[in-house]
């Protein structure tokens, strides 16, 4: 499936991080600030794709202490998909201009990182999945959001609130039913 189609840019833009760059910059960075629900395995195949890397290169990335660059170099849309990857695992990322990353003092990083961590788009919110149906589409949107949640269908979860929007626009295109409990 395609999976970042233009509604689903849309929610991850929903309410963006203070504008790092200007619209005309050509490069980004995906940094991975901090991990809510941990899928080891999940999360480096995310890492993998984000990056697109080897499976050897995402375990290195994620041997390093958060938050961590996961990607430099990356357009503003390759930096899309890569943060929508982490998102479905439930990795908190931002996309940071390449020069901000690479130039800002580093006591400016470690603030700014924390600010952006803590922002409403990655608070957690309760999400009540009611009904995945159970064919190829509903298959596949549960390896990509459920992770391990698949015996909770029906039931109750906390997802972020980025997440959960997506979840729930996705449910509605394959015929399955996701409600978001707490906006």
């Amino acid at each position: 499936m395609d999976w970042l189609d233009t509604e689903t840019k849309a929610l991850l833009e929903r309410s963006p991080p203070e504008r790092l760059a200007p619209e005309d910059t050509a490069a980004f960075t995906l940094v991975l600030l901090a991990i809510r629900d941990y899928d080891r395995d999940a999360l480096a195949q995310a890492v993998q794709r984000a990056a697109r890397a080897s499976a050897a290169e995402a375990e290195r990335i994620l041997s390093y202490p958060l938050p961590l660059p996961v990607k430099k170099g990356l357009t503003y849309s390759d930096a899309q998909i890569a943060q929508f990857e982490l998102i479905c695992c439930d990795a908190i990322s931002v996309i940071i201009a390449d020069a901000v990353v690479a130039e800002a003092p580093a006591d400016y990083l470690v603030d700014l990182y924390a600010r952006l961590q803590g922002i409403d788009e990655f608070r957690l919110v309760g999400i009540r999945t009611d009904l995945i149906p159970d064919s190829p589409a509903g298959r596949e949107f549960r390896d990509r959001f459920l992770r391990g949640r698949e015996a909770n269908v029906p039931g109750v979860t906390k997802v972020m609130r980025k997440k959960a929007r997506i979840m729930r626009h996705w449910a509605a295109k394959i015929g399955g039913r996701v409600a978001v409990l707490s906006e």
